[in-house]
């Protein structure tokens, strides 16, 4: 077997040393190492596979489903009313800041234009939130109040 060449190390002193004393080539050009790596587990690993059931719903009190089921909804539509203000104010930020590096007096050039993206941004948020309500709202309950009032 022959010496890897690469095995060999420079020394300030000027002289080589051999870096690794087990860095030997085989004649088929691989490397051979003088003693083989230790494994990393030693104990068995297991894996157990859970079931995935289905989602558990919310359970209500008889009668108060449809209120609970609205203060939902009009909790998720606060919120996004009041991400939509977030969005929008961080839109103009960034976009303020960005017309500020740009050019001189950048920030107060392209103001209008940078409150109007910051104001696009919040609306298309806030777009949504009568949403939340509305799909909170049964069509059968609908149906039924608009019955009661023609009715009557």
């Amino acid at each position: 077997m022959a010496i890897d060449p690469k095995a060999y190390v420079k020394k300030e002193g000027g002289g080589a040393t051999i870096a690794d004393s087990a860095a030997v080539v085989d004649p088929g050009g691989t490397a051979v190492t003088a003693h083989s790596p230790q494994a990393l587990f030693t104990a068995p690993i297991v894996l157990e596979r859970t079931k995935k059931g289905k989602k558990k719903g919310k359970r209500y009190t008889s009668g108060t489903k449809g209120l609970q089921q609205l203060a939902l909804g009009v909790s998720k539509a606060a919120y996004r009313s009041a991400n939509s203000f977030a969005d929008g104010f961080r839109v103009f930020s960034k976009q303020s800041n960005k017309s500020a590096r740009r050019r001189r007096d950048g920030l107060i050039r392209d103001s209008l234009r940078n409150a109007s993206s910051g104001f696009a941004e919040g609306l298309t948020e806030l777009g949504r939130a009568p949403g939340e309500i509305a799909r909170r709202i049964s069509g059968r309950n609908v149906w039924r109040t608009f019955r009661i009032f023609t009715l009557s």
